[in-house]
């Protein structure tokens, strides 16, 4: 590998398991193009709370023996062409514009430092791995676990703070079920009685979800006299009592971010709820809340601690549409019935689990259906 080629990997979103997905494409065109990756995560990150600090390595070791110093060295060239040795600590604007942008640029181009600031799916990147790539062959999971596995490692700090907690509070009940629950989501989506939506979404998950393994669909009739609102997270109750009756569980790991959440599973559960300490916000915070840019930092370790927690427990129940709980299931190789991702479905369209869907029954009337049906019916 030389050792003037250069990606420059930069912060995508302010979602601290978003930006590491959006670090690991970004690792494997390191890899499909033979360039030394460096990861830097400027200030206006939101869980880098340190002046001129790199927020990436806040949290984890480095990804190679460069930093964004050696990058920015006036002799190099640099693509996309809008970055030069002077602005690389800044944010492009312009960068949702994706001009120069595309993967044939990226993989392509011969400038000695390639920044990637802007966020490629992995399973887009699969028909450009050559034979001659360790990632060649596996599947999208895989390669996320096996690129999780090589680049990615904690501080010491963080790690001691996660099995301390571990030992303490879950090694001794084994099988743990971890369960990650998000604040329900104030926003409906409000469905008509033809099946189509008011709210566009898309799921997370990588491949189809007929036919994935770890997801679970909790389907809602389209019929209109068997319909009813869906309230936010409901369905978890059920997956956790048929894991709980059939494992004999004794202990339930609870990742949220809502405090009403945890107040819920605690009365439900009792002692058998086992949570961090950590900052929650309430029905009426705003999620992009933090407190002062000195806390950051605190506020990441938190989450990575529940993640890493959830990942060491024997069974897991997350949101299909959350990035942590992508994670979760990423870091390692689950037994498919040990893992479970719920979403709404209505019909072919998927929601997530913490939205509240509200069906309509407007339209035709249920004897215009049957009538238009038995026509089809004998059309055919």
């Amino acid at each position: 590998m030389a050792k003037d080629r250069f990606l420059l990997i930069k912060a995508w979103s302010y979602i601290l398991w978003a930006d590491i997905e959006h670090v690991l494409s970004q690792l494997l065109i390191a890899e499909l193009t033979d360039r030394i990756p460096v990861v830097y995560w400027p200030t206006y990150c939101l869980h880098n709370g340190f002046i001129h600090t790199n927020g990436f390595e806040l949290y984890f070791e480095p990804v190679s023996d460069f930093t964004i110093f050696d990058v920015a060295n006036p002799d190099y060239t640099f693509y996309p062409p809008v970055w030069d040795e002077n602005n690389l600590l800044a944010d492009d604007p312009s960068r949702e514009t994706w001009v120069y942008r595309n993967i044939g640029d990226m993989l392509t181009c011969n400038a000695n430092v390639l920044v990637g600031d802007v966020y490629f799916d992995i399973y887009n990147l699969i028909p450009f791995i050559g034979k001659d790539k360790a990632e060649y062959g596996m599947t999208v999971r895989q390669i996320y676990r096996y690129l999780f596995k090589k680049y990615i490692h904690l501080k010491s700090d963080i790690k001691i703070e996660v099995e301390g907690f571990y030992n303490s509070w879950l090694r001794d009940y084994a099988p743990v079920l971890a369960v990650h629950v998000l604040r329900p989501d104030k926003d409906q989506a409000i469905l008509k009685s033809n099946g189509r939506k008011k709210y566009q979404y898309h799921s997370k998950s990588y491949g189809k979800s007929s036919k994935s393994p770890i997801e679970k669909k909790v389907k809602i009739s389209r019929l209109p006299w068997r319909r009813k609102t869906m309230l936010p997270n409901e369905a978890y109750y059920n997956e956790i009592r048929q894991i709980i009756e059939k494992y004999d569980i004794r202990k339930i790991f609870l990742l949220t971010n809502s405090v009403e959440v945890l107040k819920e599973y605690q009365q439900k559960y009792g002692s058998m709820v086992v949570a961090t300490d950590c900052k929650r916000l309430t029905a009426d915070d705003d999620a992009s809340f933090l407190e002062s840019p000195m806390v950051k930092r605190r506020r990441g370790v938190e989450v990575l601690k529940d993640t890493y927690l959830a990942a060491k427990c024997e069974f897991f129940i997350g949101n299909d549409f959350s990035s942590l709980s992508q994670t979760v299931v990423n870091m390692k190789e689950w037994d498919s019935s040990n893992v479970k991702l719920l979403y709404w479905q209505v019909g072919k369209l998927k929601y997530p689990i913490n939205q509240k869907i509200i069906t309509s029954r407007k339209g035709r009337s249920i004897f215009k259906r049957i009538a238009a049906s038995i026509r089809k019916h004998f059309a055919k």
